[in-house]
């Protein structure tokens, strides 16, 4: 069974990265923002993927902490990181 956003990656993302990455937070002014509705956040986490070079993907370079300016939040093999990996490479899907 492939992986989705809404049921793998969103409530990751959501629960890890929103804090910073909304309007009004540390991280508002940056592309990537996080609003907790499931079409906006896929739109706004698809633009970091890349599903030709999956492990390649800068949804995976920032979260592992190269250049993210709030440093390390799923380091490269934890289980959460490997759950976003798996999710590209089986084509992001929503």
């Amino acid at each position: 069974v492939a992986s989705s956003f809404a049921q793998s990656v969103e409530p990751l993302l959501l629960s890890a990265c929103q804090r910073c990455h909304s309007d009004g937070g540390e991280a508002g002014d940056s592309p990537f923002l996080l609003k907790g509705d499931g079409a906006g956040d896929f739109l706004a986490a698809t633009r970091l993927v890349d599903s030709s070079a999956p492990s390649s993907s800068r949804l995976l370079s920032k979260m592992s902490g190269n250049g993210h300016g709030g440093g390390t939040v799923f380091a490269a093999g934890s289980p959460e990181y490997q759950t976003v990996l798996r999710w590209i490479q089986q084509g992001a899907l929503p």
